[in-house]
């Protein structure tokens, strides 16, 4: 058993570490789900999904419905995305 105020090491990633993870990895499945959009070929395309993110970011921001801070990070996640 483990002394609580032991810190911990080993290959466990640090919170900074296992957060930059989970941003890449929503990064790649964002980038796999537009692809898959545009490949069913059923009118919804990147363009699309990109025109309806501008639509929502510039509509958070207007209604103050999430923290300036989220729409900025929604809005690069958008541009490494899709543009």
């Amino acid at each position: 058993m483990q002394n609580p105020t032991t810190p911990q090491t080993g290959a466990a990633p640090t919170d900074i570490e296992a957060l930059q993870l989970r941003v890449a990895a929503l990064e790649e499945f964002f980038v796999q789900f537009v692809t898959v959009l545009e490949c069913e070929r059923r009118g919804f395309t990147a363009e699309r999904m990109n025109a309806w993110l501008d639509m929502c970011t510039a509509r958070m921001q207007m209604t103050g419905s999430a923290k300036p801070q989220e729409i900025r990070a929604l809005r690069n996640l958008q541009a490494k995305v899709l543009m």
